[in-house]
């Protein structure tokens, strides 16, 4: 009994031992351990594009003067003009932009230049109003002007801050923004008689007195929010919110609210 308990134990390690032989060696040291996977690379260069919606606002009160020494009357005292004011509207806009991006652990820190194209046209009036007679015969004259402004397009160079959190990586910015704009002023003089007109005095016809500026260009800031979802290794989309603002356009005080979507490869 003894000897087959002995000759058993015997065939069951010889059958262990050549399982075991057979087994790789990290198995024999334990389990293997599997990663985790890391989140993807926010770092190296990246191209892409974008769409969104603007809402420019322009204030036209500074350029009241410039309307009044257009229309003759900046040296008489008697003229009332009324202010230009403030215009809002609404513009979609297209662009691109280019940057990159530098990465430690989770802090993310870049460089990025974007174009922005928007054509977009405001326009506000005013009234000049008084008692002109600027000669003989005696005639009365009445102004009305315009100005129109059109927001060409702007450009923005700005850094970024921002934090990888797995796909999302959301981030700030804030930078200098170069804007590009057309001005146009209109005078528009309708003369009338008065009580001291002579009889059978012709009134000349109405008439303009236009100047235009082009292609001027304003400089500013721009500050904005978004985030960045990672589809592929090399391949994101983004969403974001622009605020930009010129202090002084040629006189005007020019700003925007934008929001947009876009996408882009890294290299």
């Amino acid at each position: 009994m003894l000897r087959s308990l002995l000759c058993g134990v015997a065939i069951l390690g010889a059958v262990v031992q050549t399982h075991a032989a057979d087994m790789s060696e990290p198995f024999l040291r334990g389990s293997s351990v599997v990663a985790a996977p890391s989140g993807p690379r926010w770092d190296g260069v990246y191209v892409g594009a974008h769409v969104g919606y603007s809402v420019p606002g322009i204030d036209f009160t500074n350029n009241t003067n410039d309307v009044r020494t257009l229309a003759g009357l900046a040296g008489i005292s008697s003229a009332t003009v009324t202010p230009l004011g403030n215009q809002d509207s609404t513009s979609p806009h297209f662009g691109g932009f280019i940057g990159y991006n530098t990465q430690w652990d989770g802090a993310v820190i870049g460089l990025e230049g974007t174009y922005n194209w928007l054509n977009k046209s405001l326009t506000a009036t005013d009234s000049i109003t008084g008692n002109f007679v600027p000669g003989s015969p005696a005639l009365a004259y009445a102004f009305a002007a315009s100005e129109t402004a059109r927001i060409i397009d702007y450009g923005t160079l700005r850094v970024r801050g921002g934090w990888a959190a797995g796909m999302f990586m959301p981030y700030a910015t804030f930078g200098l923004a170069v804007g590009r704009m057309d001005i146009d002023r209109t005078v528009l003089v309708t003369a009338s008689t008065i009580a001291a007109t002579p009889a059978g005095t012709v009134v000349p016809s109405p008439s303009a007195v236009t100047q235009s500026l082009s292609g001027q260009f304003g400089y500013g800031w721009a500050a904005g929010l978004g985030v960045d979802f990672c589809l592929m290794a090399n391949l994101f989309m983004r969403a974001e919110y622009e605020y930009v603002q010129f202090p002084d356009f040629q006189g005007l005080t020019a700003h925007m609210h934008n929001v947009r979507v876009g996408a882009a490869l890294k290299f």
